[in-house]
Order: structure tokens, then sequence, then C-alpha cells
């Protein structure tokens, strides 16, 4: 018998279709993968079976778990399915948190709401299920708060939350898309187990197609807010019989035609640089401790080269980054941008602050949602002023450039899909034509086809403008595909670099070959020619 049968889920919003006759079957014991395009209507299929739908939804269809329909049953029932009966791990755990809250108190509020326990008892099942997702008592106490916690840390305690109950199916909404692959590799195998030992059923939402071929016995693939295939993973996999899962699968594949252009001139020039941070002293008479974030670094960045910089999460890139852009003060060593020294922690001449310019992860958080697009673009110019006139026309010229229309000035942030907005980034960046990007994540959070697309655009304006890119990323195959040289960075040191391709070929370091081993890969023989 099946776990939850969901037949003919349609669905619109004010009008605006947004599902169509979505149909599918989950068992117990079994992970069902859901792929598919930012847009597909992933999330949407999640959140109709829990109920949590924006205002003006109308829905049609049925799902069917224990014999009963969730869409007939009214919001007092329905909270009592939640977290219950259906638990839910979304995709960023800090804003699924309680900032204020700690972990042991948000673990135990799942019991505590649903009469499942008293608060006591709730505080000793959450620490059984902190302990359950590798966050120890000893390291891990229930008074943490999610700021204290890294990115895999918080995820995992998201999913203590969400198994709390011991729901019997788990969805789980990009679950692993902004963790390091080391991290991923380990949250993944957790969910893996859990769904084992438990005998539950998991919803996996990912765009990852490498991360559904380890983990997911039946797969779907959505478009458009339709299933168009779907079937036992492999099996599909092999097949790929619908033209748009070739196209996802050519997509999640895809290197960008590049030149090679680095030139030997350096641009950056990072010489044995050393971060230190203050740590609380342990005893009042005692030594400050220090934690050591960066540790004697140097590297060299060849002008028109694209340099890749790997490593988990806490290994010091981040630090790296900030002393690069001159925002993190370094207590030794020294960094030079075309020569010029970069002072950290002092005010940088205009000049050369406008050789460099950065693209972040999440561009909707990295805009102010209350502008035009017209004055986010030209933001960089107080580095190098110019009248209205010519920023307006620059601002045209830039989206332009990034495949967007001059048009596009005098709409708001929030008007652009995901990877529109990673566009609008790199227009930004571009404005002022700077020497370097740094690329901080700049594709860890898009789907496959709009990252293929932005990478084909990052190797088209090198070619066009002669940039230098520091590419800073987890993932290691959109490095593969678009950088000259990687650097794999480890506790604070550079542990091993060289030529991209043959890093990755044929690693030197224990360190490189975890990153390369616990990096999701389909199978080899599952991706056999298309099948027309």
């Amino acid at each position: 018998m099946s776990l939850i049968d969901v037949q003919n889920l349609s669905l619109d919003i004010h009008g605006t279709p947004i599902l169509r006759d979505v149909s599918f079957t989950l068992q117990a014991g079994q992970v069902f993968g859901l792929v598919g395009e930012s847009g597909s209507g992933k999330s949407m299929t999640s959140l109709a079976l829990m109920k949590l739908l924006p205002e003006g939804a109308q829905r049609t269809g049925s799902a069917v778990m224990d014999g009963r329909d969730l869409f007939a049953l009214n919001e007092r029932a329905m909270c009592a399915v939640r977290g219950n009966q259906i638990g839910m791990i979304f995709q960023e755990p800090m804003t699924a948190l309680n900032p204020v809250q700690s972990i042991g108190d948000q673990v135990a509020e799942t019991l505590v709401i649903h009469g499942a326990a008293t608060r006591r008892e709730a505080l000793r099942v959450a620490r059984e299920k902190l302990d359950r997702v590798g966050l120890d008592g000893a390291r891990f106490p229930l008074a943490r708060y999610p700021h204290e916690l890294s990115g895999g840390q918080r995820q995992r305690v998201c999913i203590a939350m969400a198994i709390a109950l011991r729901p019997r199916l788990l969805i789980a909404d990009e679950p692993t898309t902004a963790l390091d692959v080391t991290t991923q590799a380990q949250i993944l195998d957790l969910l893996k187990g859990l769904v084992e030992d438990e005998g539950m059923g998991m919803m996996l939402i990912t765009h990852d197609l490498a991360v559904v071929s380890g983990i997911a016995d039946q797969v779907a693939v959505m478009q458009q807010g339709r299933i168009v295939e779907q079937g036992p993973t492999e099996a599909l996999f092999r097949a790929r019989r619908h033209a748009y899962t070739r196209q996802l699968f050519a997509a999640s594949s895809h290197i960008p035609a590049r030149e090679a252009m680095a030139e030997e001139a350096p641009l950056l020039e990072v010489l044995d640089v050393v971060r230190d941070y203050a740590l609380p002293r342990r005893s009042l008479f005692g030594p400050a401790p220090s934690l050591r974030a960066v540790a004697g670094v140097s590297l060299t960045l060849k002008r028109g080269e694209s340099l890749g910089l790997v490593g988990e999460s806490g290994c010091g890139k981040s630090t790296l980054t900030r002393a690069i852009l001159g925002l993190e003060a370094v207590q030794a060593g020294e960094i030079r941008l075309d020569g010029q020294p970069v002072q950290a922690g002092r005010r940088m001449p205009p000049s050369l602050r406008a050789g460099v310019q950065v693209v972040f992860q999440d561009p909707y958080g990295s805009f102010n949602p209350r502008h035009k697009v017209a004055r986010l673009v030209a933001e960089p110019f107080h580095l190098a002023p110019v009248d209205a006139r010519t920023a307006r026309e620059r601002v045209a010229e830039s989206l332009d450039a990034v495949g967007l229309q001059p048009g596009d000035m005098d709409k708001y942030i929030h008007e652009f899909s995901g990877g529109q907005r990673q566009r609008i980034a790199i227009a930004r960046a571009l404005i002022i034509r700077p020497k370097l990007i740094v690329l901080d994540e700049a594709v860890s959070a898009l789907d496959v086809s709009v990252r293929s697309r932005i990478l084909d655009l990052l190797a088209d304006l090198q070619g066009r403008y002669g940039l230098s890119y520091l590419f800073i990323s987890h993932d290691l195959g959109v490095v593969r595909a678009i950088t000259d040289r990687v650097l794999v960075m480890k506790a604070g040191e550079i542990v091993e670099e060289g030529p991209t391709q043959a890093v990755f070929a044929a690693p030197t370091h224990a360190y490189t070959r975890q990153l390369v081993a616990a990096t999701p890969q389909i199978p080899a023989d599952w991706m056999a020619p298309e099948r027309a």
C-alpha cells in the first residue's frame, strides 16, 4: 500500500496556472526525487501537500494518506498532520530557525505543540534527535543558538526538528544546495539512513541530478507545472525519453566555450597572508586565545585568467576573499592588486577599489529592493563618477551585455527570476570595467539550465572585456567548467594547486581526493548516448 497517492493535482493562483494534473505515488521506505528548473512547480507541489498555499490559491485533485484525502481536511486536522505525519526540511536553515531561541527549545517545541510530551520529556527527546543527526551533547549543548553553528550544523538542527515526531513522510526541499560537498555528502547519508532506519518515505526536491542519482529510488521530472517523465531512477536516467529531460542532462554537464587568454603578468598577488581572530578568554588572567583563519597563504592571479578557490565551509575562503577586497585587516603578509598594495583596514583609493568588483551568492539579498534596477546597477559609479546621462547609457549597455533589455532598468528587483537577478548582479559588477571580478558562490543556488547560461555569459564577457575571475565555489563541477587553475584550501592553508583539469583528474593531496570523492556524480554507464 502506498504511503501517499497524489492524483491530478492542479493549482491556480489568482487565475494563473501553476500546477497541472500532477500525479505520483510514494511508498514507505522509498526516496522520491522531484527535479526541474526553478519555477517548474516543485516547491509548490510540496506546499500543496502541506496545505501551506498563498492567498488566492485554487486547488483540485487529491492526496490520499492513510485513506484520508489531505486536501479535504480542515485547518485544525491539518495542523495535527504537519510535523506529526509529514515533516519538512527547507532550503535555507537560517531563515527556517528562530535566531532568538536555542536549538534545544526549537526541536522540543515540535513535541510540546503536538502534545506528545511534557517540556522536560521534550528536551530529552530533543537531545536524542540532535545526537541522531550528528550533533553530540558534548560539543552541541541544547542551549546553543543557530548563529553559533555552521550552515551544515544548522541544517542538521532542521532535520532533527523535522523527525522529532517520527513522521511517516519527510519532504526535503533543496536541503543541500548551499552546503559544501563533504557536508552535503554527510547530510545525504544522514537522510538516507533515516529513511532506512525509520521506514519513512522521503520526497527530495532538488535541481541536482547527480544528488538524485545517488539517493532516489524513483524520480519525476517537472516542467512548467507538469510531470513530463517519471519512473525508477536508473531507468529514467538511461532512457531520458522526454526532450526536456534530455535538456536538463545536457545542462548539468555543460562546459562553456572558453579560449585561453591568461597573460604572464600578474594582476593579483597574495604573499604570505595571515589572519587571526581573537577568541574569548577561558580565564580572567589567562592568555587570550586566537584562531588562525588564514595561515600564510600565497597565490597569484594572472591577467585574463580564471582562478578557482575551493574548500569546505570554514576553511578560510571567505576570510581570504575579504582581505583581497580590502575589507579584512591581516596580521602579516602583503596583497597587491595591479601592482598597488591593498592595505586592509584602511580606506582604499577609489581607483584601486574600482579595479575589483564582487558578485555574491544571493543576488536578491545584495540589492536594495526599494530601488529600481537603474540605480542598483549604477551603484559602482561612486568610485568613478559620471554624469546622469552617461550613467544611464552605461547601465543600458551593461544590461544588454548580460542578455537583458535596456528597458529593464525601470523595473524593481522582485520582478525578475533568480537567474535574471544574477545577470543584473553581473551587470553591476561590469559597469565600471573592473580588471578583476570575484564570484562568491555566484551560481550555487541556480538550477542547472540557468547555471549553464550564466557560465556561458561569464565566458563570453571574459573574452570580450579581458576580465580576470576569482571563482569561489563548493561545486567542483562548476569550477572545473569555468576555471584555468584551481587552489584547494583547508584549515587556512592552500594544500594543492595547479591546472584545474589536472588537479581534479589526479589529485595528489588526501584532502583534494576527499573532496573529489564526496562530489556526487551520475554513474558513467547511466549516461549512454541519448535516444532520439
